[in-house]
């Protein structure tokens, strides 16, 4: 830790707990080559590897295999170091940093309600975060910024505000001691947003550029997805709004054929296409009507390519 929060969470320690959000749950989520820092990945599907435990073998995140004689396929390294940690080696760090202070986790396998007014670390995930008796918590660590800020989301920064302020909600009040320390780059706009508690500012400013660009929630867009041909069949068939405005269609990268196929993507070494359809406000029943329609004459002739169709997509930049 930096040297402001640990000593943030030092002296906070002294009045009362300390509330932790760590972003990633489990161990270690991500694991990378020691020596050229290339991601670990199965040898069975080049699926992620992920440790369990201190003293478990790494397992693919994919396939859920044991791999203990994993070799890289770049350089040949055989030691891993962790990418991204979780909460649980979080816990298991802070527990030997402080070790007269008790350690709590929260999170998806054990939600804490609530935990006593008393020296404490309490190690959450976003939105497992427990209550603390009494005015609240000491202090609130807001770990790895950069993972919620970087996720490939059209509402990535105004997810981490929120999850940030939900933490620091739970904090007592700085007149009585109470600080919050985010740890990310200080000029991003959600990290100025929480400095000077403007929620309400980073939503009028996010709506205008949205506006700007034409995304949602300022206009209605349905994401069309599928083989090239399916594609614009599916397009050239349906009875789109006269305002409707079509963006594409676009290929996607192709998957790596030796891994297995993700939710709702192409399938490994196929070439699938994106196109955007965009509206303005009071047209989009519209446009989803008229997809539907398309879509569902398409399913009843047999033989015919699957499109997927997802209404105001998140993954859109």
């Amino acid at each position: 830790l930096p040297t402001l929060a640990w000593s943030t969470v030092r002296e906070a320690l002294r009045r009362g707990p300390v509330l932790v959000q760590v972003p990633r749950r489990g161990y270690v989520p991500r694991l990378a080559c020691d020596r050229c820092r290339e991601p670990a990945r199965c040898a069975h599907c080049s699926g992620p590897l992920e440790a369990t435990g201190g003293d478990a073998p790494p397992r693919c995140g994919w396939c859920g295999r044991d791999t203990p004689g994993w070799a890289c396929a770049e350089c040949g390294g055989t030691r891993l170091r962790g990418r991204v940690f979780g909460a649980r080696r979080t816990a298991e760090e802070l527990g030997r940093a402080f070790p007269s202070v008790p350690v709590r986790t929260s999170g998806r396998d054990h939600v804490l309600d609530a935990v006593p007014d008393r020296p404490a670390l309490v190690v959450s995930t976003p939105g497992a975060e427990p209550v603390a008796e009494g005015p609240g918590y000491a202090a609130a660590l807001l770990l790895d910024g950069w993972a919620l800020l970087s996720r490939p989301d059209l509402r990535a920064g105004e997810e981490a505000l929120r999850r940030w302020l939900d933490a620091a909600a739970l904090v007592r009040p700085h007149t009585e001691g109470g600080t919050v320390v985010v740890m990310a780059e200080p000029t991003l706009r959600p990290v100025q947003a929480l400095v000077r508690w403007d929620p309400a500012g980073y939503a009028r400013r996010e709506l205008a550029e949205r506006a700007e660009l034409g995304f949602p929630p300022v206009s209605r867009m349905v994401a069309v997805t599928g083989p090239p041909e399916a594609v614009a069949e599916l397009l050239a068939a349906a009875e789109l709004p006269p305002d409707a405005e079509v963006l594409g269609p676009v290929p996607l990268p192709v998957p790596d054929a030796g891994r297995p196929r993700r939710p709702g993507g192409p399938p490994p070494g196929e070439r699938w296409d994106r196109a955007l359809v965009r509206v303005p406000p009071g047209s989009g029943a519209a446009l989803a009507a008229a997809l539907r329609t398309a879509r569902a004459a398409r399913l009843a002739r047999r033989g015919s390519e699957p499109v997927r169709v997802r209404v105001d997509p998140e993954d859109i930049g």
